[in-house]
């Protein structure tokens, strides 16, 4: 463990990404909010670790522990691959759907801290506000997905089922997106 990190927390600026992206790309709604959202993340995901060491070594407190950090991990990954495929709709929002469900379970884990396992309120607060300032950004996050931008989902969750062909043919994605132009955008 080194001094300049005592609590050896996550970092978001341990994860920048690497890419050659010019400033245009960078400065697109959909990426400046999911930045902001990935920096969020980890904040929960720090706050998560930290409540789970006050925790029980008990199997209850064991599985708690589990089930909150399984929740806090998967969420920057997610949001970290849907910056990557920003420009397909239904990706983007398979993979929100995912991240809202961890954000939830996290959320609902709370109970068991307080009820079960009597961590003060006070700690479990502090999670809860980050988890409304997560949401708020989610929200803008989402609303910034551009649904013109797409390819079909075949299990036709988040496409208009009028764009599907009649036929019972899979759909070939094969020069689906060849006119596609991110720099257009």
């Amino acid at each position: 463990m080194s001094d300049d990190n005592l609590g050896n927390f996550f970092r978001a600026e341990n994860f920048k990404d690497k890419g050659d992206q010019s400033d245009s790309e960078n400065r697109k709604p959909v990426k400046v909010h999911g930045n902001a959202l990935f920096k969020k993340a980890i904040d929960i995901l720090n706050i998560t670790q930290t409540i789970c060491d006050l925790l029980p070594g008990d199997d209850d407190g064991e599985m708690t522990k589990r089930l909150m950090l399984d929740n806090a991990m998967i969420v920057p990954g997610k949001i970290r691959g849907a910056l990557v495929v920003h420009e397909v709709y239904s990706i983007m929002m398979e993979t929100a759907v995912i991240i809202k469900i961890n954000i939830c379970q996290l959320k609902t884990q709370l109970w068991a801290c307080k009820t079960i396992h009597s961590i003060e309120e006070k700690y479990l607060d502090v999670l809860k506000e980050e988890i409304e300032a997560f949401r708020m950004i989610f929200i803008q996050w989402v609303s910034s997905f551009d649904k013109k931008k797409d390819l079909p989902d075949e299990w036709r969750l988040f496409n208009d089922p009028a764009e599907f062909p009649d036929d019972e043919e899979p759909f070939d994605a094969k020069g689906f997106m060849e006119n596609f132009d991110p720099e257009d955008e």
